[in-house]
């Protein structure tokens, strides 16, 4: 296609693209609406007794951070800027993965470019795409905080409209970041690139992780210590946040300013925020575009030379009479053939596993997820609470366990939900196969398990560690978020069961559904019941006063652990009793 069809059609192309995909989507919300009321209800009042929990959280955490002697302004101030930080970097990565994904990962776009639709009309349109679905679940979630922040600093009405005008840009800078890599990434990358990128993000990983393991310097002693030493002691990890060449620290320098009485240069950052977001999206546009069909090129022949080499090796060894497995293929079959595990059964699972590993999108996630899992559990050792208070003792061994669960139903949400709606329309062929649907689906939650179980268990085994817990305390824990696992991959593969999106070949896009949105609901009430739960005993033994003090500490464990198990097995049962029994039925194969 020339530049002139470019410049002269991909406006008019792109609004049709617009139009198409608004109609496609308004037509989907209605009829989920319409056909699942129950649900819709349950989603609207999550969502509202998130904003009012989120707010009421927010806003005692913030208060509590601020009465605190000497640092409390300081502290709350910096949380306000790590938050927006880590905003910014969790929006730069979930536009990348989601820009790969429905780039160069999705049957849609192969079927686009087929069109008479140019380049640079269909890059626009997954970039404004990949703009809106990666960013508005971050922008809900940070609803309650920015409400909270601006009760705590008595801001006038007018700071909560200028902070949702200035919200619109800001979401745009890493989206654009995360655009250009992409594009970049997938054109000139190749395997010796590859390896250099990883020996250099492997040994930035080790720096930081040297950093945060590193004991902190000693402090001085003496009642007199400078006040400064001390904040800069303890903020030391934190300076990235306040880099004036983030656009992170822009926008908290914006709400900072325009929270306070007097504005000070907030307008001035806000402009800044604006300034680089609209020079970013001209720049992706204009240029980012003549890269996408390049690179998808580049992309589509590398895989098709990775399948004929493999082709043709296997045809090689099948003529030779030796059929040689990968090395992913026999890490996946040999310990199940040892367990004496029905070859159909092997077949499934080296399939998942392989499909999970040839999907970049997929593997990258989970590994950069369970990276900084272990970089917080190996940093534990430096959170200096008092270990003879037995009060903080029982607070943080819950929130780690809080923390490492919520994790697991991430992941259990993002990865195990799909796995049965990436079956996609070959789903009649698993039907005609040896092994029936029913134990289709139980071979991918006892798949899921084992994977997400194992390491989370590890996890909490070297975090008991690290917080010096004795061994029958680890042992515990360890136990529960072994069962946590079991119940939150039985919600994950049952719901996607239940609720498969067949004609979707993009992960993320069938998590953002119903079924997806309704699993990471459940996932989290199903974790804050087990918690307060498995509270519950440490309450009565810690209570001096109230109805908890004149309750027996054994029973209460009694019944702390038997509830667990009890809901535990109801979480794990119900999900899977109905995929089960829905997936045999033939209306399963309507969606195809």
């Amino acid at each position: 296609m020339g530049d002139v069809a470019i410049s002269g059609g991909s406006g008019r192309q792109f609004a049709i693209l617009l139009r198409t995909n608004a109609v496609v989507l308004r037509a989907r919300l209605l009829g989920a609406l319409t056909r699942s009321k129950l649900m819709s209800a349950t989603i609207a009042a999550f969502l509202a007794g998130y904003m009012v929990v989120g707010y009421l959280l927010f806003s005692r955490g913030l208060v509590y951070i601020t009465k605190l002697p000497g640092l409390g302004h300081v502290l709350s101030e910096r949380i306000f800027y790590l938050l927006f930080f880590f905003f910014f970097l969790m929006l730069a990565f979930s536009n990348a993965v989601i820009s790969y994904t429905t780039l160069y990962r999705s049957r849609e776009t192969s079927w686009l470019l087929s069109l008479p639709i140019s380049f640079r009309a269909l890059y626009a349109w997954r970039f404004v795409e990949t703009l809106v679905f990666s960013s508005w679940g971050l922008v809900v979630i940070s609803a309650p905080l920015l409400a909270a922040y601006g009760g705590l600093r008595s801001a006038p009405p007018e700071f909560y409209l200028k902070a949702v005008l200035v919200a619109l840009p800001f979401v745009a800078i890493p989206a654009t970041i995360a655009g250009w890599s992409m594009v970049m990434a997938v054109r000139y990358i190749n395997r010796w690139v590859l390896a250099a990128a990883a020996a250099v993000a492997l040994y930035l990983l080790a720096q930081v992780g040297a950093a945060f393991l590193s004991a902190p310097p000693e402090g001085e002693s003496e009642t007199g210590a400078s006040i400064v030493a001390t904040v800069n002691q303890v903020l030391r990890h934190t300076e990235l946040s306040v880099n004036p060449l983030m656009p992170s620290t822009w926008m908290s320098n914006a709400l900072a300013g325009w929270s306070r009485p007097f504005e000070s240069r907030a307008t001035f950052y806000a402009l800044l925020v604006v300034a680089y977001s609209l020079f970013g999206l001209w720049t992706v546009v204009a240029f980012a575009w003549r890269l996408f069909y390049p690179g998808y090129d580049a992309s589509m022949r590398r895989r098709a030379r990775g399948a004929w080499r493999r082709k043709v090796k296997r045809l090689a060894n099948g003529e030779a009479g030796l059929i040689r497995l990968s090395p992913l293929e026999r890490i996946a079959t040999r310990p199940l053939a040892y367990l004496r595990v029905r070859r159909a059964t092997r077949a499934l699972v080296s399939k998942d596993l392989l499909t999970f590993w040839r999907d970049p999108a997929q593997w990258v996630q989970f590994a950069i997820v369970f990276g900084l899992l272990f970089l917080y559990v190996l940093n534990l050792r430096n959170m200096g609470y008092d270990y003879q208070s037995p009060f903080w003792s029982a607070v943080i061994v819950h929130l780690n366990l809080g923390v490492c669960s919520l994790a697991l139903s991430t992941l259990t949400t993002r990865f195990v939900f799909p796995q049965f709606s990436l079956e996609g329309r070959r789903l009649w062929i698993l039907s005609m196969s040896p092994i029936d649907l029913g134990k289709v689906v139980l071979q991918k939650f006892f798949t899921s398990w084992i994977a997400t179980a194992s390491i989370t268990v590890l996890l909490m085994v070297v975090s008991g560690l690290m917080l010096d817990l004795p061994a029958g305390s680890i042992a515990f824990y360890a136990a529960m978020i072994a069962l946590m696992s079991t119940a939150l991959n039985a919600l994950a593969v049952g719901l996607g069961a239940l609720f498969p999106n067949l004609r979707e070949s993009n992960p993320a896009k069938i998590v953002s559904g119903f079924g997806g949105t309704l699993c990471l609901i459940l996932s989290f009430l199903y974790i804050v019941a087990v918690i307060m739960t498995l509270a519950y005993p440490a309450a009565v033994k810690l209570a001096k006063s109230g109805p908890f003090a004149t309750q027996n500490p054994n029973t209460a464990s009694t019944i702390s652990v038997s509830l667990t198990i009890a809901l535990t097995a109801v979480t794990t049962a119900l999900p899977l009793f109905f995929a089960v029994k829905r997936v045999k039925k033939v209306e399963i194969f309507r969606n195809l």
